[in-house]
Formats: C-alpha cells, sequence, structure tokens
C-alpha cells in the first residue's frame, strides 16, 4: 500500500477506554493535495514500511466547514498554520490551552468566533488526567494534563504513558486551566515520597513526553535482554502494577482535591493498549527522529507504537519518530505486510 498527501492528524480518538479489552495503533489522516480527499490509515506493528517526509509543509487548520486549510507553511518552525489562518487565530496562547481573557468577557473578540475557538475550544468540557512514568528501576514521574470532551481520548493516549488515571471534569477552558496548574501544585507534596517501593521524582504538567518515552523503552528493552525476558525476569516485582496502584492512590487524592469536578477515577494500562512486537525490542542504539527541516527517508519494520512515537527498527537501531512533529508535512507511506 502507498499513500501520498499531507499528514494532518495522528489520532487516538477511536479508542475504547472503558473496555480496555484489545490492542490499537493510531489513525494516520493524510490528504491528496489533488482531490482534497482525506484518508485514514494505519501502521500495524511487525509491517516493514517505508516513510519518506518532505520539508514542504501546509496549513492544517481545521475551518469552520471541517475541510483542512491545506495553504503552504513557509515558516520552518511553530505550528503547520499559515499566516492567513493564524490572523483568525485570537491568540497563539489560547490555541496552547491559555484563555487570554475571563470567562465573563468572552467571546473578547470577532476572532473567538470566526475561528471557531469559543464555540469549539474554548467552552467544551475537559476531562483531567494524570500520566505515570517511569523513570528508572525504583523512580516515577507524573505529569497532568487535560482533554477536550470532543477528541477524547486522543491527548491522553498521544503522550505514550504506561499507566494513566482520569480524575476529573470540568466545564470549559477557564476552569479547566485553574484545575490543571491547581494540580501541578497538588501534585508538588507527593515529590520525594515513596509509594510500593517507588519512589515519586517529579511532577509537572509540562510536555517531557519524548524524555520519558525514551526511558521506558530503555527499561524494557535492553540491548541484552527482549522485553520478554525483562518483563518474565521481572515479574515477581510488578512493575507496571505498581504504577497503576500509584495512578490509583494519587488519582483519589485529586479527586478529593477537586471534589467538585471530581469522577470516578478511571485507571488505564496504556501498555495494554499500545500495539508493539515485544519480541523486535532488541537493539544496539536507540536515537529520536523529530527534525525534518530537510527531506528525511526513514525504513524499517514497525515495532509498533507508543503513544504519537512510531517504533521503527532498522537492523539493530531503533528509532523514535514523533508523529506529532510531521504533521502538516508532504509525506508518502509506504507499508509492506
Amino acid at each position: 500500500m502507498k499513500v501520498h498527501g499531507v499528514l494532518v492528524y495522528t489520532s487516538w480518538s477511536h479508542v475504547d477506554l472503558q473496555t480496555n479489552n484489545k490492542r490499537y495503533d493510531p489513525k494516520l489522516g493524510i490528504v491528496d493535495l489533488k482531490n482534497k480527499e482525506i484518508r485514514e490509515i494505519e501502521i500495524p506493528s511487525g509491517a516493514r514500511v517505508i516513510i519518506e517526509v518532505t520539508s514542504r509543509r501546509f496549513c492544517t487548520f481545521k475551518k469552520n466547514d471541517e475541510k483542512y486549510c491545506l495553504a503552504p507553511v513557509y515558516s520552518a518552525n511553530g505550528m503547520p498554520y499559515c499566516q492567513a489562518c493564524m490572523n483568525i487565530i485570537p491568540s497563539i496562547k489560547c490555541l496552547m490551552g491559555e484563555p487570554q481573557c475571563n470567562i465573563k468577557d468572552a467571546p473578547r473578540s470577532k476572532k473567538c468566533i470566526i475561528s471557531g475557538f469559543y464555540k469549539d475550544i474554548c467552552t467544551v468540557p475537559r476531562y483531567h488526567y494524570l500520566l505515570v512514568y517511569p523513570m528508572d528501576h525504583n523512580m516515577v514521574y507524573l505529569k497532568v494534563g487535560i482533554e477536550r470532551e470532543t477528541i477524547h481520548p486522543n491527548r491522553i493516549l498521544e503522550q505514550g504513558a504506561p499507566v494513566i488515571a482520569i480524575y476529573a471534569k470540568t466545564p470549559n477552558i477557564w476552569i479547566g486551566r485553574k484545575v490543571e496548574v491547581s494540580s501541578r501544585l497538588f501534585l508538588e507534596q507527593f515529590v520525594g515520597k515513596a509509594y510500593r517501593g517507588l519512589k515519586i521524582g517529579h511532577a509537572s504538567e509540562k510536555k517531557r513526553s519524548i524524555i520519558m518515552i525514551e526511558r521506558l523503552i530503555r527499561s524494557t528493552g535492553l540491548p541484552e535482554e527482549s522485553l520478554d525476558l525483562y518483563m518474565e525476569s521481572h515479574a515477581s516485582e510488578g512493575i507496571f502494577d505498581k504504577l497503576t496502584q500509584i495512578a490509583m492512590y494519587i488519582g483519589k487524592s485529586l479527586t478529593k482535591e477537586f471534589r467538585e469536578y471530581s469522577v470516578d477515577v478511571n485507571v488505564i494500562k496504556g501498555i495494554e493498549i499500545y500495539d508493539m512486537r515485544t519480541d523486535l525490542l532488541r537493539y544496539d542504539k536507540i536515537e529520536e527522529v523529530g527534525n525534518f527541516k530537510d527531506n528525511v527517508v526513514l525504513k524499517g519494520t514497525s515495532v509498533g507504537w507508543l503513544g504519537s512515537y512510531l517504533l521503527l527498527k532498522e537492523k539493530n537501531a531503533l528509532r523514535i519518530v514523533d508523529f506529532r512533529k510531521i504533521k502538516g508535512h508532504l509525506i508518502t507511506i509506504i507499508i509492506e505486510s
């Protein structure tokens, strides 16, 4: 199979977090520049794949008519949005989830309405989640975040956390942002403490996903042993069970702190959702691929996905390909069974 076009999304919105009884790959949305048709594909684990990423970028802003702009983007940095679309966005900070007005003042300008932000972003309820990552064999990293109900559970899963806890739901971005910041401050009291033999090393609302992904892979796919052997040798320790217990414990603490917006804590083992070929997790070196300012060609066998990070193995090298950084680029994907 060969697909050519602009990558407009990498989505996990098709995942059912309630049942959590199967493994998934994300859906890649690719738009043909000629006929503007969108095609969804998946890159399954075990498949041979060639990915050609060009430096050409196009605007992925979705307009009120549900169509993508697709105008050329000439800046290699920042969001994959053209200047015309940037001009109708109220503020880049609004785009990043930091409202620049009070709820009483909204909508603040015509841009809020024209861009669709007020209706589709600002006034949409938010889920609040906790991500738990292993930092090493006896330390964990915590991160809190929020996600719009309308794109649930995309943001939650794209960060590749092995364990997740959903603990609250707020009615809009203004309250959601306050609870998010307060959640991060609340977590600071746990830093340095140990629970179930694991020390909590850091807590944040900032993005450090790629660092955590690399540590997770290194801890589960050491060069001298496969993940299967690792899990077998560490079965008595039950690392992911301990992470789950920490997620439940802190998740319940968060619900008590924000009881006005709390929901029944839903703890999800992301490590059981992401489809991976653990028998391929043997490698001599590991590297991140996230710079696409020049044309890049990637070849190899798909080990699978951790969030929006494709693990691609070529000979004895394992590459972590950040598909969020490919968004907006003109690409060609060839998948062989």
